[in-house]
């Protein structure tokens, strides 16, 4: 018995470490489509920044393409998104980030935007020229 009780704890406390988001945009017929669903798991106060870049990215595509979103998420186009660059022909990993913010590098905005942008498959090598290293 306790030890279905500590299983449905331990659940719920992971579920609960989830934090989500939702975008949809209308289209100029007025059929409104789910843009992006996005997800992320660890830290709650750091995951929702992770959501806010996913999301926001999202909009700003959608908007591109001659979309429209819901009012209440218009903030999403105004956010700037520039996120730190990785070191020297380095590029952003879990590791590198995770170890940043714990030593206070990095914000837990920079964190989750950063966490955000290598999920999503943008992380590139940062090709510093000599002068830059």
């Amino acid at each position: 018995m306790i030890h279905r009780v500590l299983s449905i704890s331990a659940m719920l406390f992971l579920l609960s470490a989830c934090t989500t988001g939702k975008l949809y945009y209308t289209k100029a017929s007025g059929e409104r489509v789910l843009g992006c669903d996005v997800e992320f798991v660890g830290i709650p106060s750091v995951d929702k920044f992770a959501v806010e870049y996913a999301l926001s990215l999202c909009a700003k595509s959608s908007v591109k393409k001659g979309y429209s979103i819901d009012k209440e998420k218009e903030y999403l186009l105004t956010l700037e998104l520039q996120i730190p660059e990785s070191k020297c022909g380095e590029s952003w990993n879990h590791k590198s980030a995770k170890e940043l913010y714990k030593t206070g590098k990095l914000s837990k905005k920079e964190y989750g935007y950063i966490v955000a942008h290598i999920d999503l498959g943008l992380a590139v090598v940062n090709e510093c020229s000599p002068i830059t290293k």
